[in-house]
């Protein structure tokens, strides 16, 4: 009996986390081979070259097991992940000193 392999990465979108603390952006195009996936880096002015890249680079973690790649079934959703990651964090304030209770004034 011959047995299929289902591909569910080709066509996906993704980021790339850089440890400087950017990322960059693509598309898996289609599987190679077993285990390796030709992908496409988003180029700002050309596009870029497919790339191989194996599935254990895909799923490698940092020593804080932070996943470096994150992948989406649309563009749109990759869009949303994006604008949530760039917007600026709305910092909250506490106060840690208790100020006295004013007394009322006889």
């Amino acid at each position: 009996m011959a047995t299929t392999d289902v591909d569910t990465l080709s066509g996906m979108f993704f980021t790339l986390d850089s440890p400087d603390g950017s990322y960059g952006t693509g598309q898996v195009i289609r599987k190679a081979a077993d285990g390796v996936y030709f992908v496409r880096f988003d180029g700002n002015e050309v596009t870029l070259p497919m790339e191989l890249v194996t599935i254990g680079d895909m799923i490698e973690t940092t020593e804080d097991e932070y996943k470096l790649w994150r992948f989406f079934d649309t563009a749109e959703e990759r869009a949303k992940w994006m604008e949530w990651l760039d917007a600026p964090s709305k910092p909250r304030v506490l106060s840690l000193v208790r100020t006295p209770p004013t007394l009322p004034s006889d």
